[in-house]
């Protein structure tokens, strides 16, 4: 990949340096959420729980942490999964503005599976419970790759079963798309302007799983879902079998150990 694509864009987003108030958050938030509902962003995280869920006993609660919530579609989506599916799925939604927490809590009135907690990545307190997996959606594209690497690290330090990321694939079609979608039905400004340069800072799929190489995480793996989309993905039950130590970017073999807690 050349020119443009070659590399991840450094440039920040409007909605990572602006102070968002209260109309601008849910114009933003909605379009987003539109968005993320017709390029298959909710589904492709639900397509690893329905896989992974294939381990889990009937009425089992399931606890999430989703950084970087936005508006709360993600946990929703999972909350409105495990009733029709029979899981207690719970979900504690992660992100550092206030106004983005508040327009997610009044999305969330009718989900009391859900809690919302206005606190960064960084200064967010190990709860007493460990979680079962952590998620995002359009989460890491927002941060550096030494920012990544943390957050992944810390995830797997809170959940005990597993990991679901989910982000853009950087690609001119991608871009194109983006542009198109943030220019029907008066967007905002600040969606114009960050949906195309959100795709420009994403991933390739090499360069995601990378980032779990860094983070020492093999039980991870890259996906490529409908709307380009990549997931970065796994359960801890499924870590190949090696001796030493785990050396990144090495190929292992499919042979698993049972890490897996129930």
């Amino acid at each position: 990949m050349n020119g443009l694509w070659a590399e991840r864009s450094l440039e920040p987003e409007r909605m990572d340096l602006e102070t968002l108030d209260a109309g601008t958050a849910a114009s933003i938030l909605g379009t987003l959420e539109t968005i993320n509902a017709w390029l298959g962003g909710v589904h492709a995280t639900l397509s690893h729980v329905r896989r992974f869920s294939k381990r889990w006993k009937p009425g089992e609660r399931i606890r999430f942490i989703d950084w970087g919530t936005g508006g709360a579609d993600l946990p929703r989506a999972l909350v409105r999964w495990g009733r029709k599916n029979g899981f207690k799925i719970e979900v504690v939604g992660v992100d550092g503005s206030g106004p983005i927490i508040e327009y997610a809590r009044q999305a969330c009135r009718e989900y009391p599976e859900i809690r919302l907690v206005e606190t960064d990545f960084d200064a967010f307190a190990d709860p007493a419970e460990p979680f079962d997996y952590a998620i995002s959606s359009l989460c890491l594209h927002h941060l550096n790759d030494a920012d990544n690497i943390s957050l992944l690290e810390r995830s797997d330090r809170l959940a005990r079963r597993g990991l679901i990321m989910n982000d853009l694939k950087r690609s001119a079609r991608a871009w194109l798309w983006i542009w198109l979608l943030t220019r029907l039905g008066g967007a905002h400004p600040i969606v114009k302007n960050d949906g195309p340069l959100s795709v420009r800072r994403a991933f390739l799929p090499e360069e995601l799983q990378e980032l779990a190489n860094q983070a020492r995480l093999p039980y991870l793996s890259v996906k490529t879902h409908f709307g380009y989309r990549l997931t970065l993905a796994g359960e801890k039950l499924a870590v190949p079998r090696v001796s030493g130590t785990y050396v990144p970017g090495k190929q292992y073999t499919r042979s698993f150990t049972g890490m897996g807690r129930a």
